[in-house]
This record gives structure tokens, sequence and C-alpha cells, in this order.
């Protein structure tokens, strides 16, 4: 049999002639967008101290201990109330309560009695002398007798006014040590009110701190919402050129089925995705200059089997066709946009109604180099 060189079989597809000038000025957009010098935001991002927040501050930095003298005074009320020791009688000097003419209210009633007795002496005389027998044993008895009653009732007296002298200084003395020990409850209770009165006087003080603080807080959340309000400005500005080429980019490749096969027996795909994967390798690098974002709408596709799962994200990967393309064209195998939202949402957006992803994700930039 004769041999033969084996026959190599091509595959080329191309772009509509009306899609081929809006890529040229999607690359051209795209790199002058790239050529552009990094721009820095030069205004403030973070809003500084109000002055509210300052007086605050300093405020409570002059205030801090300014309740120490009371406390001071306070403790040292309560050290002096606790060495008391309370007066006793044994302890105590109760001669020094002791009415000083004691000795001579007694010495008058005691010369009252004497009085009292002299003349019960002249009865028994001069009754003597009346009976006749003045000098006898009989009047020396009875003159006894009334000596020796006189003597009782003069102790009796004097026992008496010396125990009321007694017990009047006894009960001067006991009030003295009432008052004493009342007057050092007293000042025990006036140092733990003092040192409340401290506590309360500093926590009003920075409540007030406090107070102004929180007004200080506010003022500097105002001004923090408009520096972010600013630079959410400055941003959409400088990136208001990249949505526009993203809008772009995602009109054309929400167009299924827009090359043309010129020889199909192997190789092939979708003409739209094959286009984004050049873009991807070619040239300067146009998918690494900025986010790209190609339709992978779940919507758009259709013979799906589901293959497994990316090991990168866990994403389900299917092979798949764009409604449109013709049976002979191999599955895409990729995962959907909708899977992506629900885990990378940053990775994805809404281009004309469609969900388009960023194809310098990884699934879909494997998904190209396939």
């Amino acid at each position: 049999m004769g041999g033969g060189s084996p026959q190599v079989t091509t595959s080329r597809q191309e772009l509509p002639k009306w899609l081929e000038q809006p890529t040229r000025e999607n690359i051209a957009i795209a790199d002058a967008i790239a050529q552009r010098p990094l721009e820095q935001y030069g205004g403030q991002t973070v809003a500084g101290l109000s002055p509210d927040q300052l007086a605050a501050y300093k405020y409570t930095r002059q205030n801090v201990g300014a309740y120490q003298p009371a406390y001071g005074a306070a403790l040292g009320t309560t050290a002096s109330v606790a060495g008391y020791q309370p007066g006793t009688f044994t302890g105590g000097d109760i001669g020094a309560y002791m009415n000083p003419y004691l000795q001579n209210v007694e010495a008058n009633a005691l010369g009252g009695l004497e009085s009292q007795r002299l003349k019960a002496q002249q009865g028994i005389a001069q009754s003597a002398r009346t009976a006749g027998a003045f000098g006898g044993s009989r009047q020396g008895i009875s003159e006894a007798l009334s000596n020796v009653e006189t003597a009782r009732q003069a102790g009796d007296l004097s026992a008496k006014i010396r125990a009321q002298g007694y017990d009047t200084a006894a009960s001067l003395m006991q009030s003295d040590m009432d008052r004493a020990l009342q007057g050092q409850q007293l000042r025990l209770q006036a140092g733990g009110q003092m040192s409340d009165i401290a506590g309360a006087g500093q926590r009003a003080l920075y409540a007030d701190a406090a107070a102004l603080e929180n007004i200080g807080k506010s003022q500097q959340a105002q001004q923090q919402a408009r520096l972010n309000d600013a630079y959410q400005r400055w941003s959409a500005e400088r990136n208001y050129p990249i949505d526009m080429l993203n809008l772009r980019i995602g009109a054309t490749s929400a167009v299924p089925g827009v090359g043309t096969t010129t020889q199909s027996t192997s190789g092939g795909g979708n003409s739209w995705l094959s286009f984004l994967g050049g873009l991807g390798s070619a040239g300067s690098g146009l998918a690494s200059l900025l986010p790209l974002f190609g339709a992978s709408d779940e919507g758009m596709k259709t013979d799906i089997t589901k293959m497994g799962k990316d090991k990168e994200t866990g994403l389900d990967l299917y092979a798949y066709r764009y409604k449109g393309d013709p049976k002979s064209y191999p599955k895409v195998v990729g995962p959907m946009a909708q899977d992506i939202e629900k885990k990378f949402p940053d990775q994805v957006k809404d281009i004309g109604g469609r969900k388009a992803v960023n194809l310098g994700f990884g699934p879909m930039r494997r998904a190209f180099a396939a």
C-alpha cells in the first residue's frame, strides 16, 4: 500500500465585518487606559479629631484625680475614727463631774441635824430638872440615846447627799461619753459621705467629657462621610473610561455564535469566547491591564452537563454550548455566572440584562487557556 503524509486539518474562525471595528476600538481604548500614569488620590481620606473631641480629651486630662483631695480628707477622717477608744468609768475621772459645793451642802445639812441634837439635849435636861433628877443616870441614858440617834441620822444624811452627788456625776459623765461616741459615728458617716460625693463628682466630670466626646464623634462621622463622598466621586470619575470599556466589551461578547467557521474537523468552540480568550493572551496582555468582563449567564447556555468542581474555588464546572452555536462546536467547560456571583460577587457584573464575569477570574482564565 502506498503511504502519504498525514493530512492536517485546521479550523479558523473570523469575526464578522461589523464587529471588527468595535473590537479594534476596544483594544485601542484599553491600551490608552493602560498607558495612563498611576493616579493617586490627593485628598484627605481619614477625618481627624473634631474640636469637641479634643476639648473632651483635654477636659478629662485636666480633671484626672480631681477627687483626690476629698478622698484624702475622707480617708483621714475614717482613720481617726478607727483609732477611737470609747471612755469607761474605770478609766474616767468621775471626780471632775462631782459638785464642788457638795461638802458645803453636806456641812449645812449636818449642822442642822446638830442643832436638832442640841435642842433635844436641852429638852432632856429640862425634863430632868422638873423631875428633880437632873444629873442622874436616867438623864445620862436619855442623852446618850439621843446622841446615838443623831449620829445615825447624820450618817444616813451624809450618805444620801454623797450618793446623790455621785449619781449626778455619773450621769453627766455617761452623757459626755455617749456624745463622744455619737460624735465619732457622725465623723465616720461624714467621711463616707465625702467619699461618695467625691466619686459622684468625678463621675459627673466623666459624664460631661463623654457627652462632649459623643458630640465630637458625630462631627467626625459627618466629616468622614464628606471625605468618603469626595473620594467616591473622584474614583467614579477615574474609573469612568474603564466602566465604559467594559460596557462595550460586554455588548460585543453577549452576542453568541458571531464567528464564521471556514473548516471544522477539530478544535473550534464558541466564537466570542475564543475571541475574548485571544484578547487575554495577545499583544500587550489586554486582560491583565484591566478587568474585562465576558457574558457567562446561565440563560445563554444550552446542552449543559455537570463535570465536577474547580479545585481552586470549589465552583461547579459544566460543559455547555451557547444558544445558537452549531452542534458541531465542541462544548466549553466552565462555571455559571450565577454560581460565581454567590461566592465571588465582585467578579460578576450585570451588562445588558445578562451576567458577565471577569475574564481574569481563575476558572474563566483557565477556560480560555484550554
